[in-house]
């Protein structure tokens, strides 16, 4: 989705922020939101790291087609920045594909990231005999670079996508957000809800559309328009927000599809050779961006993503989105760290370290420490 900023990640921000009731009065007196205060002295960096979106402007595939006379491929990937976000549904309907495609009951499922994981637990789940073919494991899958908090963005341009995959796309947010919500309770998992912000510079002229997957997905969502109380922003939306630690959550999956009878063998693809090679009969795509080359789609382009990492913080528990005159800013915490994101570069290939573009994070997010934390 071409989000014009972060602003607008699941949409409806403006709407809410809009809604009756949710702006107090002028003049009624509320105290100052006062949060505690992110420490983003340069001696808390643990790391910084560099992974790339496989982004397609049409959005994610998820279809099912014949490779050979004898060879079946399920395909499930170009999500984007919304990988974790949308596993669950997106492996939902690959099932589902891979079910009206074929009766063979093997399966080798390409990939070992979030989606390849999840698709493979499903077919586990199923009475599958399923293997995995990867070159990399968590924690050195994309997956891992991800900041990881539920909701769908830069996952499609909003003029190129069709009706048939806009009904794809809202089940899969609907169904994978129910499935996470059966993960917070169990710590092993690394899933919770924190408080999420969106900090906005202005305010808009009027109430936006409500986002297609639901604004039902975004609990406790409320709208302020008061700069007094909330940091100095004149439109501010506080809700409710699923963040998922990759860390924990890959490492989980990983011990659920060894638990449920799956096998994961270490190999790399380089051509569509090496694809038919393979023993089963019918094969779950789950490549991410290698299927620009493995599998032809040109239309599938990297979207460059840093995040550098600062020690944990057990007293942020709370995250926050906002624009500045040099780039989107976003802060999310984890039990390993807190990260600090807000790159996207369309088309960049590179997964080189960016240390401007670090020092443009570190000083942007202490002004906002600055501003927000009390």
């Amino acid at each position: 989705m071409r989000r014009r900023d972060l602003l607008k990640l699941a949409g409806g921000a403006a709407a809410v922020a809009a809604a009756p009731g949710l702006v107090r009065a002028q003049g009624a007196p509320a105290p100052a939101v006062r949060l505690p205060k992110l420490d983003v002295s340069p001696d808390r960096v643990i790391r910084t790291v560099v992974g790339l979106r496989p982004y397609r402007p049409a959005g994610f595939v998820v279809a099912a087609e014949r490779l050979t006379r004898r060879k079946t491929v399920v395909h499930n990937y170009g999500h984007g920045g919304c990988g974790i976000t949308l596993s669950w549904g997106t492996a939902a309907l690959a099932v589902t594909e891979a079910l009206g495609a074929t009766d063979e009951t093997r399966w080798a499922v390409m990939g070992a990231g979030v989606n390849g994981l999840t698709t493979a637990l499903m077919l586990l789940r199923r009475g599958f005999e399923v293997t995995i073919y990867a070159e990399d494991l968590p924690p050195y899958t994309t997956s891992n670079i991800a900041a990881a908090v539920w909701g769908p963005a830069t996952i499609y341009d909003e003029a190129s996508v069709s009706d048939a995959f806009m009904a794809q796309f809202v089940y899969a947010a609907r169904y994978a957000q129910r499935t996470f919500q059966h993960y917070v309770n169990d710590p092993s998992y690394g899933v919770r809800w924190i408080d999420e912000y969106y900090l906005q510079r202005r305010v808009r002229s009027g109430p936006g559309e409500p986002p297609p997957e639901g604004a039902d997905l975004y609990p406790g969502s409320h709208g302020y328009r008061d700069p007094d109380r909330w940091f100095g922003f004149p439109s501010v939306l506080a809700r409710k927000t699923l963040m998922i630690d990759p860390d924990i959550y890959l490492r989980a999956l990983m011990r659920d599809v060894e638990n449920a009878g799956g096998r994961i063998v270490r190999r790399r693809f380089e051509s569509i050779e090496d694809v038919e090679r393979l023993d089963e009969r019918a094969v779950m795509n789950c490549t991410g961006l290698g299927s620009r080359a493995l599998f032809g789609d040109e239309a599938m382009i990297p979207v460059q993503g840093q995040l550098t990492m600062l020690l944990p913080q057990p007293e942020i528990n709370y995250g926050y989105v906002t624009g500045t005159d040099q780039g989107t800013l976003y802060m999310f915490p984890r039990q390993s760290g807190i990260v600090l994101g807000g790159t996207h570069k369309r088309g960049e290939f590179s997964t080189d370290v960016d240390w401007s573009e670090r020092d443009r994070m570190l000083a942007g997010h202490a002004a906002l420490a600055n501003r927000i934390g009390a």
